[in-house]
């Protein structure tokens, strides 16, 4: 029998990359101190087939997201996290993303075998 979550851990072994996350710890938007190194694979939201953000429109789905990430089952993503691209040094060299929306890929008897993660570039504040 095939195990979706090793197949999901093989691709990002091979095709991911490491990007830091931050967790939201209230709705007020504050956030851990901690920041986990977590590896990812992510793609174009307008390219995607599977809109992980969208709003159902007349003429079908409008994806509002930047980028489409996919993570292992045991990562847990939540709307609100923060996800740090690009330079792990410097930080005026790093992009910013918020979880918009995050969905769990399910498989047999309903466990979730990788999530999609809808996120968005954060507009700089000042």
């Amino acid at each position: 029998m095939i195990n979706a979550k090793n197949i999901i851990k093989k691709i990002l072994r091979e095709w991911g990359h490491d990007i830091l996350y931050q967790r939201r710890i209230s709705d007020d938007f504050s956030y851990s101190e901690v920041l986990e190194r977590i590896t990812t694979r992510s793609q174009l939201a307008k390219s995607a087939r599977i809109a992980v953000t969208s709003q159902e429109q007349l003429e079908g789905y409008f994806v509002d997201s930047d980028l489409i990430y996919y993570f292992e089952s045991s990562v847990n993503p939540q709307s609100g996290d923060r996800i740090y691209e690009e330079s792990f040094t410097n930080l005026d060299e790093t992009i910013i993303y918020r979880i918009d929306d995050a969905y769990g890929v399910r498989g047999r008897f309903g466990e979730v075998n990788y999530w999609m993660v809808g996120a968005t570039k954060e507009t700089p504040a000042g």
